[in-house]
This record gives C-alpha cells, sequence and structure tokens, in this order.
C-alpha cells in the first residue's frame, strides 16, 4: 500500500514535501492511503475526510479512526484529478481546511 502524506495547518491542508506523489495512474482500489498530520488546532477533533472529482462530485468521506489515516475511496481514484479536504469538529467548535487537488497521470 503506498502512502500520500499531507500536512494540516489550521484551515489548510498542502501535500507534504517530503511525500512523492509522482507516479500516481487512475483505478487503483485498496492501494492508496492518505496520512495527515495536524496542529495544535486540530487536538481533540473528530476528523473527516471528503473527497471529490475535479469537478465538485463528492465520493464517500472517511473518518480518520485513528486520527491520522484512511484509505481512498476506489471512486475518487478513477479520474485523473480528485481533491481531499478534512473536516473536523469538537463540541460547538467545527474546522474545515481548503481543498488540495491531486493529480494522476493519464484517465
Amino acid at each position: 500500500m503506498r502512502t500520500l502524506k499531507f500536512v494540516v495547518n489550521g484551515q489548510t491542508i498542502k501535500q507534504d514535501p517530503a511525500c512523492n506523489f509522482d507516479g500516481l495512474y487512475p483505478g487503483s482500489e485498496g492501494y492508496l492511503k492518505a496520512e495527515f498530520t495536524f496542529d495544535k488546532e486540530w487536538e481533540n477533533t473528530v476528523k473527516v475526510v471528503g473527497f471529490f472529482s475535479n469537478m465538485g462530485k463528492e465520493y464517500e468521506p472517511r473518518l480518520l479512526k485513528d486520527g491520522r489515516t484512511c484509505v481512498i475511496p476506489s471512486d475518487a481514484l478513477k479520474n485523473r484529478i480528485f481533491k481531499i479536504q478534512v473536516m473536523g469538529k469538537r463540541g460547538e467548535h467545527k474546522i474545515i481546511t481548503n481543498k488540495v487537488m491531486i493529480n494522476q497521470k493519464g484517465g
């Protein structure tokens, strides 16, 4: 399984510059995992990751049960481009990031 790493600071999500995002191809299933590193603003929040097509179609969101990782749904991996966004909730506190675009070759 390959892991794509992301860094979340406040409401900003970006690709971890230490992670290689090259060589991704559409059509994977159960192969790509997303891993997130969060700053202190996200402490004690329940985190859910949203996945979207380039046209805005939403795919099955994933709960970060361990607070850091999830498998990327295969529907999101069918096209050349998909987007990821993280949402968190703690009591009345709600935080949402921007969407970060992931490019795959081909498709």
